[in-house]
């Protein structure tokens, strides 16, 4: 026997006595650096790290024997984050990088070996996130995907050309959500607040109110419209809607409409899903701004120093000393005249002969009426908006009116049935029939 059979065979009794005498060692050698007795504990979770089953990958030897007390035997092949970008793509060619990658922490995140989360995260998405934006979790109202936990619904984890984050631009992310923006956004009349995005009104993660406001109903109107805010606040009349729960949403859209004004529909019909017995079906003759459909002709839609939300002053009472400027609503449309002449050919066909009969009902520095105790101001039955009856106290004061091709006549409640003629003063009509509409 040679000297290289004698070597061989001391070799093989060397391995022999190591497989059955130090089965230990023999064990951990077949096992790797992930045996029960080592690192086992690195590769328990769902999802394992697919270069985790060969550790040379990443780390290398610098020290025998492994373990040694007391010193580090092996090292990274490379610092972080060059020896990720080994496998994974380079992060820093965009103009938005979240700072963990932009500073090459990777391991802030992401368990290098294993881990139950996705992507190998080290804590579930949200509670990870939370980490360093506490501030954008802790909502009364919260947009779903932060209520989900699903923070890259909306942001890139690593990078991104849009501003924080965001995975699209602007209105074009929320509308992946959204389906309705991009149709919205077609229509008519679109709101300018959209020029910035919807985050000019809405908080993208939550809020304190309803829709993720950025600020209660219509106080969040009032950072744009602030002269709305201050007539609210200052009025002693405000409109009902406008305090409501709704707020201004409740006849304006807050994004696009096809209507002016962004309401949510024709003004006549906004008015008139609240006000729906202000014009009735048996209403021939409709008042010139309701007949236009414009009723803020005459109201102020969100508040007002008079009652009823009027635009200007008018009576509250029934009989008022007269002045121009107690009747300024009506002056808006009506010329002046009808009430400065006692006598007059022109001003007005509510006369006798020339005997203006408006004059003698309204121009009363004591004690004028006004002009609802004889007109319906938004319409009526009977010609020249002549109210079929009207309130006075408990009682409906019947008007009685009839009108005819020179004048006409009443029988109210107030006084005896009286009779006037534009051409023959104080002339009974032979038979009360109906006139043309202009007289």
């Amino acid at each position: 026997m040679n000297h290289r059979d004698v070597g061989t065979g001391l070799l093989l009794a060397s391995l022999l006595l190591c497989r059955f005498w130090l089965p230990g060692v023999a064990a951990a050698a077949e096992e790797g650096c992930v045996s029960g007795k080592c690192h086992a504990a690195l590769l328990k979770g769902q999802n394992v790290h697919p270069i985790a089953e060969n550790c040379e990958g990443c780390h290398e030897s610098i020290a025998t024997p492994h373990p040694k007390k007391g010193q580090n035997t092996f090292k990274l092949t490379q610092e972080q984050p060059e020896l990720c970008y080994t496998c994974h793509e380079k992060f820093g060619s965009k103009a938005e990088v979240h700072p963990p990658a932009k500073e090459g922490m990777c391991s802030t995140c992401h368990n290098p070996h294993a881990a139950d989360e996705p992507k190998l995260l080290t804590q579930p998405l949200k509670d990870l996130c939370a980490i360093c934006h506490a501030d954008h979790v802790d909502f009364k109202v919260v947009h779903g995907p932060v209520s989900a936990g699903a923070c890259t619904a909306c942001h890139a984890a690593h990078e991104s050309d849009a501003k924080t984050l965001l995975l699209k631009q602007g209105e074009e992310l929320c509308a992946g959500c959204h389906l309705d923006v991009p149709e919205m956004v077609k229509k008519k009349n679109l709101h300018p607040a959209l020029q910035g995005g919807c985050t000019s009104c809405h908080n993208p993660h939550g809020a304190a109110h309803p829709k993720m406001l950025a600020e209660a109903g219509a106080q969040l109107c009032f950072l744009c419209h602030g002269e709305i805010g201050e007539k609210i606040t200052q009025a002693p009349v405000v409109h009902a809607a406008v305090k409501g729960e709704q707020g201004c949403a409740a006849c304006h859209s807050p994004h696009a409409g096809d209507h002016e004004k962004l309401l949510l529909n024709p003004l006549k019909e906004t008015c008139l899903s609240c006000h729906s017995t202000v014009i009735t079906k048996n209403m021939t003759v409709l008042h010139g701004p309701n007949n236009d459909g414009k009723c803020t002709r005459c109201h102020d839609p969100h508040g007002s120093q008079n009652a009823k939300l009027l635009a200007k002053a008018f009576p509250t009472d029934p009989y008022v000393p007269y002045t121009e400027t107690e009747f300024a609503l009506c002056f808006s449309c009506h010329k002046r005249d009808l009430l400065q002449y006692p006598d007059t050919s022109f001003a007005t066909n509510f006369r006798d002969g020339d005997k203006n009969l408006h004059y003698l009902h309204v121009n009363n520095k004591q004690k004028g009426r006004s002009c609802r105790l004889c007109h319906d101001m938004h319409g009526s039955s009977q010609p020249k908006l002549i109210a079929e009856s009207v309130p006075f106290g408990k009682w409906n004061l019947p008007l009685r009116f009839v009108k005819t091709e020179t004048g006409g006549g009443c029988s109210p409640g107030c006084h005896k049935t009286l009779y006037y003629d534009r051409q023959t003063p104080g002339k009974k009509p032979d038979v009360a029939k109906p006139a043309s509409k202009r007289d």
